[in-house]
Parts: C-alpha cells; structure tokens; sequence
C-alpha cells in the first residue's frame, strides 16, 4: 500500500477548483431562477391580454375573440400603431424579380341592423392588421366627443388605411364600437369582434371581386364590402385644385378591362357636405378621407 501526500500548492488548487465548481452551480440556479421568472412574467403578461380579448357576447351566447389573438403579447404590444408609411417604393425601380402580393380594399362598413334601433351615434374604431408586421392600421377612429350619427344601413366614415394592406394568408379587421346615449352611462357597447379576410381561398379567375363579411354582436350586425384585389400595386391619390372651389363628392375605383367602373366597387374619399373638412388648404389640395387604395397592374383609377 502507498499513501498520497498532497502538499500546499495542491490543496490549493483543489479548494480553487471546489470553488469555480460552486461558483458554476451558483451561476446556473441563478440563471434558472432568472428564466423561470421570465417565463412567469412573459405568460402573466400574455394571459392578461388573452384574458380582455376573449368575451362573453350576449348575442350570440358564446365567448368570443373580440380581437386579433396570434401573437405572443409578452413581446407584442396588441395597441402599438403600424409605422409602415405609403409609397415606400416610389423610388425604387421594378425589376422582374420582383413579386406582387394580393390585397384587399375596405369598401364600406354599415350597419345591417341594430337591436336599439336608429339613428345611432357610435364611437370607437375599427383597425385592420396584415403579415406586414400584424400592427394597428386605423379605418375609423372617433372619440366620445366626436361620434357619428347613423341612421339604418348608415355608413361609417373611414379615414384609412393609411396604407395598402397586404393578403398573403389573412388581413384582420377588429370593430370595437360603442353608442352614446344622453343620460345614459356607462356607454353600452353596440358591435365588438374579428372579421378576417382569408386570402388562401382566393379564386384566380377574376382580378378583382367585391366581397361581403357581417359582424353580428352585442346590439347590431355590421357588414363590411372589400374587393380583393390579385397582384395589386399601391396607388397613392393627391387631387389638387388648379382654380376655383370645389364643392361636393370625389368616388374612386378600378375599371375593368373595358375601362367601365363597377359603382359597387367605388369608395367615396371626400364630401364636402358630410365631412365637415375644409375642401383645401393654401396649396389647393383637397383634404381626402382616404388617399390610398390598391389596383391591379392592368386597371385603371376612375374617379
């Protein structure tokens, strides 16, 4: 039998090693603690949004998803406004390379029937999101203090997108609208929930087709009328005076292939009357609701 002897300088370096050991151990539970924490915090966060989207609706007896739920909300801020601006690409030249994606043009959102009868003023908004990054992208926006009077198969007045939307699988359209009553609080919600706009089924056959989505909740059934539009470009309008007032409505759409315009596919973007908007400013460009639509490379703007 022989026996090992260790002298001071391996004492040493063992006790260093015991300590780099525990120091590692140490490292790891606190980075487990760390991660588990996070995780806690990042579901909390998460949950606590899931938890105000779903909702009970009234009429039509189930819960609901009342907005857009395909995100994890830890990291995804549900309120944050699209930065994405128009016109992105005007100075940028077209190669072949170079795909187009399909898109969709909000129409119109009316009221179909409401359960308190009419008129009605409603507020709130009604947002749409796409694959571009799945943030807010405004179409009506109004407060309280500025609602909007409707009377049966009223029209709201949309003010957007500011953007074209993009329909690579889905664009997303969250209603959120509430009627004020005098004497009458707190405000009682008149249509609350999603509509999608499911781009995967789109027939290739026509270009462009007008489409219909209805929204039935709480106190009314809303439908929305969107065209869908195959390998659409971004069209940005600017209408200017020359001389002279102008007074009255400005309609765009997109002609056929024949140059003829499907009223049913126009959207309204000024009234005079309606608006209650000054018609221009010095430059004499006319104030628009909306300046922005998407059309097929092979149509033509009417206005």
């Amino acid at each position: 039998m022989e026996f090992l002897f260790l002298d001071e300088e391996d004492w040493a370096e063992m006790e260093a090693d015991k300590e780099k050991e525990a120091e590692r151990r140490r490292r790891e539970e606190e980075e487990k603690a760390r991660r588990t924490e996070e995780n806690r915090r990042r579901r909390e966060a998460h949950d606590a949004v899931m938890d105000s989207i779903i909702q009970h609706d009234p009429k039509v007896g189930r819960d609901v998803y009342t907005r857009f739920f395909l995100r994890d909300f830890s990291v995804f801020d549900i309120n944050e406004e699209s930065s994405v601006p128009p016109m992105r690409y005007t100075d940028s030249i077209y190669e072949e390379e170079f795909g187009l994606e399909d898109s969709a043009n909000i129409l119109s959102v009316s009221i179909v029937s409401s359960d308190v009868g009419f008129p009605v003023n409603v507020y709130g908004r009604v947002i749409a999101r796409d694959s571009i990054d799945y943030k807010c992208t405004y179409l009506f926006h109004r407060s309280r203090d500025d609602c909007q009077r409707l009377n049966k198969d009223g029209m709201l007045i949309l003010t957007g997108p500011g953007r074209g939307l993009v329909l690579v699988d889905f664009i997303y359209l969250e209603i959120d609208l509430k009627i004020r009553e005098d004497g009458v609080s707190p405000d009682k919600p008149f249509s609350k929930g999603l509509i999608n706009i499911d781009g995967r089924v789109l027939s290739r056959e026509e270009d462009v087709v007008v489409r219909r989505e209805t929204l039935e909740s709480w106190l009314s059934t809303m439908e929305v009328r969107f065209t869908t539009v195959l390998n659409a470009a971004e069209c940005t309008i600017e209408i200017k005076l020359i001389e002279g007032l102008f007074k009255g409505n400005i309609t765009v759409g997109i002609a056929d292939k024949a140059h003829k315009l499907d009223m049913e596919q126009t959207i309204v973007i000024h009234d005079s009357t309606a608006d209650g908007v000054i018609t221009s400013d010095e430059s004499g460009v006319i104030k628009l609701r909306r300046s922005v639509i998407t059309i097929c490379l092979e149509r033509t703007v009417v206005f």
